[in-house]
């Protein structure tokens, strides 16, 4: 064995460093919570060209007593907690006593601060770690922390950042969480004299996001609220309009600390499936509050990632809560053309004039048209895709996605709260274009609707077939041969702990013998060649936490989009309005199953823009 050393005080911090400190943005988030911590209301920012060149953060805070400033920069050292008691009980956005210390090590710090009952300010700088002596200036109560040449003396951190501008954007989106999580704090960050990002101190929520995140999500964001002994929620979640490829919208406060909690924004999305497109992910700001003691937030450097308590009770109360007022919040996208980026946005269209005030019945249409079309029963194979299997037809069905995060479990939940619907006798058929895109004129409200085809009837099969799941209405077929299975154990104790679950979806399978099981039917919505893998594929699922129900959806899914019309497809007049009502009656109407749109107004106005003849 090689000998052991003891590492000197440079190595430790050097490497101390390197954990908390791993580019500019890691800086800025260190010094600017500990500003809100010492009760700063007004932060600046600002930015030199180069960014480590300098970066200098005022507040106007309590500031640090000159007695203090060695220990400030000591480290290990911290205001925010004596025992470790102390960590069950965290308030503070710091604690660790790490930052300060850790920037020292890796740049060159200036700081002057001044307290409310000190006479003077005072400036230090800090090289290596070794604080100077005060020297006496004039500045307000307070604190401004520079640094400057960052990371000049590990220059292996410095090959590994990233351009500026990605460098600049992952500022802009530390201070985005940071401005967020205090709406009583005004940040403002600025580079090179422009303005990146001011957020406005507001007793509203709403008008503190908009100042943060823009319009755009702040007029698509809707109010939530839960509070009870445990747990208060409040916030906003988006809208079926809004979302975006990637989860950086999602935020989530937990007691003023900006988190991510992989289950709780699972259980958020659980709710948006189908709603907006796949691999797509909400956009959501919701704040926490919750007794320190059921939080753990030492589990990571930077404080980025928390484990709590309870965590199931307070992911089925998110769920529950995104659910109920998201459902009846749904809109169909209206485009208005030549107006996306314009400085005057137009409002959204008021509900009453996208949902129709109620559902009137019927009536008979101007010129007599044959019945209308059944869409569910309607299910076109190709001959190529089919193939013998039992003593039946199964279409082959393409493997499933692996991307099991986003098809969480819908089949065994009750149905969504329906929308009020489209007045359909409103809407007049006109004509189906590129053999797609149907198109019907309201014109009451002088509006185009155009329907994809394809998308509507997939939603239409997908909810028949989920539809059938729920009630326990799943049709079986008998197999000629019956599949016989020997299992190891751990598979066996899988099949025999989720029975219920495969017997819901028609699913049966038999116990024969100790570690053999056969299945005698199989369900007829489940079309593909080789059962018997498909069955070991979903055990060996099971053991890795994705439950029956999950990872039958996406089956539905694939179903549904199979045996759907197909773009290019022809249909009439009659299949058009029956097309329509069908998909009005459907509980989600607005999206397909992998939340593409459905439907979309095409408002008169934008055809108006088109041609040159507003306000004419």
């Amino acid at each position: 064995m090689r000998e052991i050393y003891a590492l000197n005080d440079q190595t430790i911090s050097q490497i101390a460093a390197g954990e908390i400190i791993e580019n500019p943005a890691s800086i800025i988030k260190e010094l600017v919570e500990n500003a809100i911590d010492a009760n700063a209301d007004r932060i600046s920012i600002r930015l030199s060209d180069n960014l480590l060149d300098e970066i200098r953060i005022a507040d106007n805070g309590d500031g640090i007593e000159k007695s203090q400033i060695t220990k400030a920069f000591s480290r290990h050292a911290t205001s925010k907690l004596r025992t470790i008691s102390d960590l069950d009980r965290i308030t503070s956005l710091g604690f660790r006593g790490e930052a300060l210390a850790s920037i020292a090590n890796i740049s060159q710090m200036e700081c002057v601060t001044k307290t409310a009952e000190s006479d003077f300010a005072y400036r230090f700088t800090v090289e290596k770690g070794v604080v100077s002596r005060g020297k006496p200036v004039g500045a307000p109560v307070g604190t401004t922390m520079i640094v400057r040449d960052i990371f000049y003396n590990t220059p292996v951190r410095k090959k590994f950042l990233n351009t500026t501008t990605k460098e600049i954007r992952r500022i802009v989106e530390v201070v985005e969480l940071l401005a967020l999580s205090h709406q009583d704090v005004s940040i403002h960050l600025s580079r090179n004299q422009k303005t990146l990002l001011h957020s406005k101190v507001s007793d509203d929520k709403i008008n503190h996001i908009y100042s943060i995140l823009g319009k755009d999500i702040a007029k698509n964001l809707l109010p939530i609220s839960f509070d009870t002994e445990s747990y208060k929620i409040e916030g906003f979640i988006g809208n079926n309009l809004l979302h975006r490829a990637t989860p950086d919208r999602e935020f989530l406060f937990v007691n003023g600390r900006g988190v991510k909690n992989s289950d709780i924004a699972r259980a958020i999305r659980k709710v948006y499936r189908s709603l907006i497109p796949l691999n797509h992910y909400p956009v959501y700001v919701l704040y926490i509050t919750i007794d320190p003691i059921l939080i753990d937030v030492n589990i990571h450097p930077q404080k980025q990632t928390i484990r709590l308590s309870n965590e199931n009770q307070l992911t089925t109360i998110l769920e529950r809560l995104a659910g109920e007022k998201l459902l009846p919040k749904r809109e169909i996208p209206s485009i208005d053309a030549l107006n996306e980026d314009t400085k005057k946005a137009e409002a959204p269209v008021p509900e009453k004039t996208i949902f129709e005030l109620s559902r009137e019945r019927k009536i008979e249409r101007e010129k007599p048209k044959a019945p209308a079309f059944d869409f569910s029963d309607r299910v076109p194979l190709a001959a190529e895709d089919k193939k013998v299997y039992g003593d039946k037809t199964e279409p082959s069905l393409p493997e499933s996605s692996p991307d099991t995060e986003r098809i969480d479990s819908e089949s065994g939940a009750e149905a969504p709260g329906k929308v009020q619907p489209l007045d359909v006798s409103l809407y007049q058929f006109l004509a189906v274009v590129f053999k797609t895109y149907v198109l019907f004129e309201n014109k009451r409200d002088h509006r185009v609707l155009v329907v994809d085809q394809h998308a509507a009837h997939e939603r239409i099969l997908y909810e028949a077939y989920s539809k059938k799941i729920r009630e326990r209405a799943v049709a079986t077929q008998l197999l000629l041969a019956p599949i016989t299975m020997h299992l190891s154990p751990e598979e066996m104790h899988a099949v025999e702990t989720h029975m219920a679950d495969y017997e819901r979806l028609g699913i049966y399978p038999e116990v024969f013998g100790e570690q053999d099981i056969v299945i005698r039917e199989v369900p007829e919505h489940i079309l593909i060649d080789d059962f018997r893998q498909f069955f070991l594929d979903s055990i060996h699922l099971l053991n890795e936490g994705v439950n029956v129900k999950e990872q039958n959806i996406y089956k539905i899914m694939r179903l549904a989009c199979r045996s759907a019309i197909k773009a290019g497809d022809t249909i009439y007049e009659e299949e058009a309005y029956a097309l329509l009502e069908e998909l009005n009656d459907a509980d989600t109407p607005f999206t397909c199953p992998h939340g593409r749109p459905t439907m979309i107004h095409v408002e008169k106005r934008a055809f108006e823009k088109l041609f040159l003849r507003e306000g004419l």
